[in-house]
């Protein structure tokens, strides 16, 4: 799936093409938002086999990842296996994505808050129990709001125990860049929580909810500077007022107000946190 590659992706493709039927090349509609999700839901769309397994152009599978992950779903009878993966930077030392406690249960819950993770390259899915998509506004934490998602599905889920993927990481990279810019990585989570939680709110419980909207009041915080307005107060007030949720506008006004007006208010964030979380 080409995101609108401007060199000889076309050409070095094309060979393997020509050579192999079961390669299929396309390009990307403008149908479709640039960037990973939208080429992620094209992809799928025009997917014909049983299973997905969504992945990386420039990361790395180890030999035999996809036959150990679909023998491992097939024997288990799953609806989608989640292997590991290892993070190469370019002055050659690996991380991780997560540090996986296979003791938990792969459930939305654990998944949102981040007891558990993976990234996309970790996930082989049957393509029947995929009834959602990539949201294509979201730019960052991609696969963190599209498995929390699909985790309220009925499905089986389990992992097999291996570092089958390889992710190369760029300076240029939007985690990279993103972990460089605190204050706009801390504003697009802010925004990510608002897509997530509307997408999820009638399925999530209460302790969910909770962790969304005590991120949402502590990241505007955090990234609104004294006498100024917090980014996306207009997305936030009309969220929580569509879903009634006065308790939080009680708390949020009051630090909105008080920021305005004396450059101070963490404090009712301390309050609500105590009071409600």
């Amino acid at each position: 799936m080409d995101d609108g590659s401007s060199d000889n992706t076309d050409e070095v493709v094309g060979k393997y093409v020509e050579k192999d039927s079961r390669f299929k090349y396309y390009h990307r509609p403008n149908e479709h938002l640039p960037g990973g999700n939208g080429a992620r839901n094209y992809g799928f769309k025009m997917s014909q086999g049983e299973y997905i397994q969504w992945f990386d152009s420039d990361d790395l599978m180890v030999p035999k990842k996809l036959e150990r992950k679909l023998e491992f779903m097939i024997n288990h009878s799953l609806d989608m296996v989640v292997s590991n993966t290892v993070n190469f930077h370019p002055d050659k030392t690996n991380s991780r994505p997560y540090d996986l406690n296979y003791d938990l249960l792969i459930n939305p819950e654990n998944f949102i808050s981040q007891c558990i993770g993976w990234i996309t390259n970790d996930a082989l899915i049957k393509k029947s129990i995929i009834s959602i998509k990539f949201n294509e506004k979201v730019k960052s934490g991609q696969e963190y709001n599209f498995f929390s998602r699909l985790l309220f599905c009925d499905l089986k889920v389990d992992y097999i125990k291996k570092d089958l993927s390889m992710r190369r990481m760029h300076d240029n990279s939007i985690q990279t860049n993103l972990q460089s810019d605190n204050i706009q990585k801390k504003k697009e989570l802010v925004f990510n929580e608002l897509l997530l939680l509307n997408d999820i709110y009638s399925k999530a419980p209460k302790s969910v909810k909770n962790r969304a909207f005590k991120r949402i009041f502590r990241f505007s915080l955090e990234t609104t500077n004294a006498f100024r307005m917090p980014a996306y107060k207009k997305q936030i007030f009309k969220f929580m007022l569509n879903k009634n949720e006065f308790v939080f506008l009680r708390y949020f006004s009051s630090w909105l107000i008080l920021n305005l007006l004396t450059g101070k208010g963490y404090f009712v964030f301390k309050k609500y946190s105590n009071a409600y979380h």
